[in-house]
């Protein structure tokens, strides 16, 4: 998200420049190709000593920020100190991510989460990616006066209908002509829930064979490669380079995760005209606003029951729901309406002055 609004913002009253902690050859070339000054501190994992602090420090006195806004716990813990050591610059905490899950999180990601939030005091605003983030944050401690939610936003140019680039796509996975496409993306884990998508689809397909489900996602071509459930009408593939050409593709996409915060690629599937059903995790119901779209349980019988659902609605029906899944993204979760409300919130500490 900070690329993308770092790459959108047109305003000319407020300039953005990044001070990243680790150096990334794909993001910090795109954020240098929008041309946006970037520091890279090129810090060793663990190891912000006092010479990178020192950097920092110099980086802020010479660029004389007017606000100060950290991205993710690590950063804005940096944040807390930048906050007593130049009282006078705001300083804006982002919170990316949604609940904090025993097992699954690090131990020290959510003891230092617990300790921001005895902490929250300090920054002037606390930016939340999605309602998720904000209801777990409020329950460990979070200030609730300082919390607002502002979602991710998307690039309905980049994720767009196209039935040429769908066309390519079904040639080159050899997907029969005039076959429904069911679609999934995210990476191996158990919290994504993939083994009730291959039980459901081998269900519905027993009555539907004109369907084919893709999977895609790293570690998942290995996991399933031996699974006594997938047919030949189920084509798993690894992480994609171009992703949104596959979205593309899909006639329908299913989110089945056990838990999420705010799961972009609905938004991403939506924005493609591609219908979804999901789990009702996170703020999955807010992207897809209709209820009938969404997963009563986690079961496989409960997504078999919404493909169901869709595969029942005539051919008016369902061309209705892609349209309204576009127009959805384009009403509330564009990347220009989402841009501005950063902008909002960075112009008001001048009105409140």
């Amino acid at each position: 998200m900070l690329t993308k609004l770092v790459k959108n913002n047109l305003s000319r009253d407020v300039e953005m420049i990044i001070i990243t902690f680790l150096y990334s050859t794909y993001f910090n070339k795109e954020i240098e190709d929008a041309g946006i000054k970037i520091h890279t501190l090129n810090i060793n994992k663990g190891m912000l000593g006092p010479l990178k602090l020192f950097k920092i420090f110099r980086i802020i006195i010479d660029e004389k920020p007017v606000i100060i806004q950290t991205w993710m716990y690590h950063a804005d813990f940096l944040g807390v100190i930048l906050k007593l050591l130049f009282p006078s610059i705001k300083v804006i905490w982002n919170i990316r991510h949604s609940n904090l899950v025993k097992g699954i999180d690090k131990k020290t990601t959510i003891i230092l989460a617990n300790i921001l939030g005895k902490l929250s005091f300090i920054p002037d605003k606390i930016i939340c990616g999605s309602n998720a983030a904000y209801s777990s944050h409020r329950e460990i401690g979070y200030r609730r006066n300082k919390l607002i939610v502002i979602p991710n936003g998307f690039d309905t140019n980049l994720f767009a209908p196209s039935k040429k680039v769908k066309k390519s796509v079904v040639n080159e996975l050899s997907i029969p002509e005039g076959n429904l496409i069911i679609g999934h993306i995210g990476r191996e884990n158990k919290i994504k829930n993939q083994d009730s998508i291959i039980d459901a689809f081998s269900k519905i397909s027993e009555q539907n064979k004109n369907l084919n489900l893709i999977l895609i996602g790293k570690g998942l071509k290995n996991k399933y490669k031996n699974h006594p459930l997938i047919t030949e009408n189920i084509i798993i593939l690894d992480e994609v380079n171009g992703v949104e050409r596959y979205l593309k593709s899909f006639d329908l996409f299913i989110l089945s995760s056990f838990s999420e915060g705010f799961p972009n690629v609905l938004g991403e599937a939506m924005a493609s005209e591609v219908p979804c059903i999901s789990t009702n995790v996170g703020d999955s119901s807010i992207i897809i606003g209709k209820k009938e779209l969404l997963i009563r349980d986690f079961s496989a019988y409960a997504i078999y029951e919404k493909i169901d659902y869709w595969l029942s609605l005539n051919e008016i029906q369902k061309e209705k729901l892609k349209k309204y899944s576009r127009t959805r993204i384009l009403d509330f979760f564009s990347i220009e309406k989402i841009v501005m409300s950063y902008l909002e919130v960075y112009k008001s500490f001048e009105i409140n002055k």
